[in-house]
């Protein structure tokens, strides 16, 4: 173990404190996390990694795993230490299925990014569930199908209630033109 540090959580530095603070507000609000590795990604696959993902609203941190586990136990998140390893980025954004469907493609074109892991709304998934993540609809596609349902069952709804109240008025008019008939 090293000098100083205890495995409690306590740090022997002031720089590496403020770094875990760094990170607990970085990584307070993301609803997820996706570990990815880049030990053999030269700076320019990094740059076009960090544009490509600021594109589509996605962010990319550099860890530092020790610190990185420390902020993420403070935020009430464990075994973030499993997913950290090596050379470490947290990748985040808005919908993390959009944000995996982003790295996977990303990793078909460069074989040197590798993911650790992720964590999703305070479950942890290995690399090949961040795969499987990046299959599952995105929410813009849940919410395009949920309104769909609801725009098909309202409809069925409109339509038996407009067809009791045409039956209604059909046998009013009838009655009507019978009645108008019989006084003539």
């Amino acid at each position: 173990m090293r000098a100083g540090y205890d495995g409690s959580g306590a740090m022997p530095n002031r720089v590496n404190a403020l770094q875990v603070e760094t990170y607990v507000k970085l990584f307070k609000d993301a609803g997820f996390i996706i570990a990815v590795g880049y030990p053999k990604l030269n700076v320019q696959g990094i740059d076009e990694l960090r544009g490509r993902l600021a594109a589509i609203g996605g962010k990319m941190f550099f860890v530092r795993n020790r610190l990185a586990d420390i902020a993420m136990r403070k935020l009430g998140y464990d075994g973030v230490k499993n997913i950290c390893r090596e050379q470490t980025a947290f990748v985040w954004g808005e919908d993390p299925v959009s944000v995996a469907r982003f790295l996977v493609d990303f990793k078909k074109e460069r074989q040197e990014l590798l993911f650790h892991g992720a964590l999703v709304e305070k479950s942890l998934l290995d690399s090949n569930q961040v795969v499987e993540l990046s299959k599952s609809p995105t929410k813009q596609e849940l919410k395009s199908i949920i309104s769909g349902q609801i725009l098909h069952l309202g409809g069925k709804l409109s339509a038996q209630v407009l067809s009791g109240g045409a039956r209604v008025a059909g046998q009013i008019k009838k009655r009507s033109e019978a009645g108008d008939e019989a006084a003539a």
